[in-house]
């Protein structure tokens, strides 16, 4: 779009350097039609003119109008726009023979709304000036934009899509998908925070919990006894409050509170370790009395 703006311009400094006043000065008789077989020079339209410009706040169009020096060629490149004050301008090239083509504008960018159809390959650097600093679809600022929110001695990039947002690479165009507050990696319906369809290699995972186990040491617990643990794993086939294989399969587990449920049980190992530490202190000091006795 850049270039087109340029030859525009170029080709305007070329003709009015080189050019002489055309008649009178005044455009030609009001056409009925822009797409036809026009000779080089300016023209106007007015309400029933046929292929004007698409832009209908004004009836009547100007015509700027340049043809290939063959007669038998139809190639034109015309530059139109309406007498509405609102900077709109258009262009189209008709390249054919006798037959008149391509009644479709293309508008050029200036400062008022432009609808571009086709790729837009800039090469440089894009910076949006107004009162929103956004860029934003679906005529919904509010829902669907790209900016930036400030940050302390900076500002950073703010991506908001209501339907929500996809990245993908090669492999798949669901690699990374946020959508209703939720991040999934490698799936593409995250029902968590979080969900990650695959490895997480961390050096650290910091897990945010409620209360520990360390209730286990408090005076006021009760241990269970070696035979009513025997008997629930007998009747149950797993540790008490640890859940079973068929949950674990189904469900998956909480990290957090599996590794609380696990120190729980290592408490309570770490007490029969001490409780069979005294009855085996005990036991042995028996032993020397029995046999101090018998010698």
């Amino acid at each position: 779009m850049k270039k087109i703006a340029t030859l525009l311009f170029t080709s305007f400094l070329v003709i009015s350097g080189s050019a002489q006043q055309i008649g009178d000065g005044l455009a030609a008789p009001y056409l009925t039609d822009f797409s036809g077989l026009l000779k080089s020079g300016v023209y106007g339209g007015h309400a029933q003119t046929l292929g004007k410009v698409p832009d209908v706040s004004a009836d009547w169009n100007h015509l700027f109008v340049i043809r290939h020096a063959n007669p038998d060629n139809n190639c034109q490149l015309q530059i139109g726009s309406s007498y509405a004050e609102n900077d709109r301008l258009f262009f189209r090239k008709i390249a054919s023979d006798l037959t008149p083509s391509n009644p479709s504008w293309v508008e050029l960018a200036t400062r008022g709304t432009n609808t571009f159809i086709g790729n837009q390959i800039m090469n440089g650097n894009l910076d949006i000036f107004n009162y929103t600093n956004k860029i934003t679809g679906f005529g919904d600022p509010n829902n669907y934009y790209i900016g930036s929110f400030p940050v302390a001695g900076s500002a950073g990039l703010d991506i908001h899509y209501y339907g929500g947002i996809r990245f993908g690479d090669y492999t798949s165009n669901s690699v990374m998908q946020i959508a209703d507050g939720n991040v999934g990696i490698g799936t593409i319906n995250p029902k968590n925070k979080l969900d990650v369809n695959g490895t997480i290699h961390s050096k650290e995972v910091k897990v945010d919990l409620l209360d520990w186990s360390d209730f286990v040491f408090k005076k006021e617990y009760k241990l269970p006894t070696l035979e009513e643990v025997e008997k629930h794993i007998n009747e149950k086939g797993h540790l008490e409050n640890i859940p079973n294989e068929d949950e674990v399969l189904k469900n998956g587990i909480n990290l957090g509170e599996m590794n609380a449920k696990l120190l729980q049980k290592i408490e309570e190992l770490t007490l029969y370790m001490i409780e069979m530490k005294k009855k085996q202190s005990e036991l042995e000091n028996t032993i020397k009395e029995l046999n101090t006795k018998l010698k």
